[in-house]
């Protein structure tokens, strides 16, 4: 009897596919195992850097005080989101600083420590570019292109009457110096007994300078501004006009306290001053209902409130890293609220002027610094016979004389002036007489002013040697500190031949020395066939030559408010 195989038995399973199955298994639980302990590795090196493994780090920023509280409210914003950068938590700190201040103690190259106002910055936001000017002296201190974070117009804060007469007459940039320096300009804008403008330009204020940047580039006709057209004659005989006239009248510490002043004068027409030169934003603190703002017609200026990261000594690498952060932070979309409340725009308003590059900026800060330093001047007057010319409706010596005097009248009493005469004999065998000896104009005013009322012309000129004699005087007189020189009005040629031309410029070339420096100014009334050589005279010496037609019109005015304000 036969028996079939396995008859009677369980058939077994094969141990290969469970071997198979089993690996397959533990392989997927090993990959899922793995991933899981990397995500969890992650997650815990994240954790780790969110609790600031290295501690806390304060970005320390320096705001100028205008824009120091909109800057605070963000920063507040900023602290609240937990800010990390290289294992540090961040805290910014802000700290309302001078924008000139900080400029100044940000301008020395090799300062090792900080000697500005307040804690060491390493994020710097001052009121305009022009601010960062001079840091060109120390360019090592800035990383990177500072970048704007917010803009205010620049305009002119005048009492409501001034506003009114200045929008009748449409005045623009371009107007103020002659407004400045005319004494009946405005009179003619229907305010009688005003005067001349009275406009505050000092040359620490970036309000200030940015309405110089304004004027410069009204004038020449140039926008953008560049550092050509700022250089230019006719820019920098604007500039110096307009800072002349500004020396009128006590100044506040700030725009914002000028503008307070200028709201509580009881009488407008006889106060030191009628324009102040501000923001927007910081003439909307100060509510007056006596006093407004006024635009000039043509590019406005604008304060545009750079972000400046600062490279200097005692900003590390995590702080510098913050400020970069904290800067776009500040430049994001979600602050634009904060800034547009506050009477700001985070774009350059439609027809504003592009803020000005250091070296455009040193251009204009120039002449309007150079005018704003003190001076002591040495009148030089040629009153040969040809000055009792007939000029409008007096001589060309009666129009100097009631010109000089008008502007010796509204300048400081710490400005030093002497007056000497020349024509030839006058005191022996020099052609020159000392008439009043350089002093403070609190001591030489009347004696000018007599001087001058009483002269009466004489006969021929000797320009050169009188010329060298008060080049020599002005030297050993020298004052420290102060802008030194010599203002030789003349309306003819050299008439002495005991000293020609080359030889008189070769005596002033030997005569100049670096630490007594003394400039020649030059006014030249109608043609002169000495002109050549009184413009070498000018340049050997580091003056200016202005060229008017006649004593009587507005151009010799402007001329002498330059050449001693």
């Amino acid at each position: 009897m036969g028996f079939h195989r396995g008859d009677g038995e369980r058939r077994g399973i094969s141990r290969g596919p469970v071997i198979a199955l089993a690996s397959v298994i533990v392989l997927v639980l090993a990959v899922v195992g793995w991933i899981q302990l990397r995500d969890r590795v992650f997650d815990q090196g994240v954790a780790a850097a969110q609790t600031c493994v290295e501690g806390e780090a304060q970005l320390d920023v320096a705001v100028d005080p205008e824009f120091a509280d909109l800057v605070g409210t963000v920063a507040e914003k900023y602290n609240e989101s937990g800010p990390v950068v290289r294992d540090h938590c961040i805290l910014v700190s802000v700290n309302p600083a001078p924008s000139d201040g900080v400029s100044a103690a940000l301008a020395t190259p090799g300062e090792a420590e900080w000697t500005g106002p307040g804690n060491p910055p390493a994020l710097w936001i001052p009121q305009s570019a022009m601010s960062t000017g001079p840091l060109a002296a120390n360019p090592g201190v800035v990383d990177g292109a500072p970048k704007p974070i917010a803009y205010s117009p620049v305009l002119l804060a005048v009492p409501d009457a001034l506003r009114d007469g200045m929008k009748r007459a449409g005045i623009g940039w371009q107007d103020l110096p002659r407004l400045q320096s005319d004494p009946e300009s405005l009179p003619e804008l229907g305010l009688p007994g005003w005067g001349s403008l009275k406009l505050l330009v000092p040359p620490f204020w970036d309000s200030a300078t940015l309405t110089g940047q304004a004027v410069a580039a009204a004038v020449t006709g140039t926008a953008p501004l560049t550092a050509e057209a700022a250089a230019s004659a006719d820019a920098r005989s604007a500039l110096a006009t307009l800072a002349a006239g500004s020396r009128i009248g006590e100044l506040s510490g700030t725009p914002g306290e000028s503008v307070r002043d200028l709201a509580m004068q009881s009488d407008h027409a006889a106060a030191p001053f009628h324009a102040v030169p501000v923001t927007a934003t910081q003439l909307a603190d100060y509510d007056s209902s006596s006093v407004s703002g006024y635009s000039p017609a043509g590019a406005t200026p604008v304060a545009d409130h750079p972000a400046v990261i600062l490279a200097a000594p005692w900003v590390d690498e995590t702080r510098s890293r913050a400020a970069a952060q904290f800067s776009e932070y500040l430049r994001a979309p979600e602050q634009a609220d904060i800034f547009t409340a506050a009477g700001l725009t985070t774009t350059p308003p439609e027809g504003s002027l592009a803020p000005a590059d250091a070296t455009t900026a040193a251009a204009v800060l120039a002449p309007l610094t150079e005018s704003f330093t003190p001076r002591s001047a040495t009148v030089l007057l040629d009153v040969s016979a040809s000055m009792s010319r007939s000029d409008g409706s007096g001589t060309l010596l009666s129009n100097v004389s009631d010109t000089m005097t008008t502007v010796l009248d509204t300048l400081p009493d710490d400005t030093e002036v002497g007056l000497w005469l020349y024509s030839n004999g006058l005191d022996g065998s020099r052609p020159y007489r000392v008439a009043v000896a350089t002093a403070p104009l609190g001591q030489t005013r009347d004696g000018i002013g007599n001087t001058l009322e009483s002269t009466t012309p004489a006969t021929a000129t000797s320009t050169y040697r009188s010329v060298l004699a008060a080049y020599e005087s002005a030297k050993s007189g020298h004052s420290n500190g102060s802008t030194n020189s010599v203002l030789l009005i003349t309306d003819g040629p050299n008439d002495d031949t005991s000293m020609s031309s080359a030889q008189f410029l070769a005596a002033v070339t030997s005569a100049t020395d670096p630490d007594h420096h003394v400039q020649v100014d030059v006014i030249m009334i109608g043609e002169n066939s000495d002109r050549a050589t009184l413009h070498q005279l000018s340049a050997i010496t580091g003056g200016t030559l202005i060229a008017v037609p006649n004593a009587s019109g507005p151009e010799f005015d402007s001329a002498v408010t330059r050449m001693l304000g």
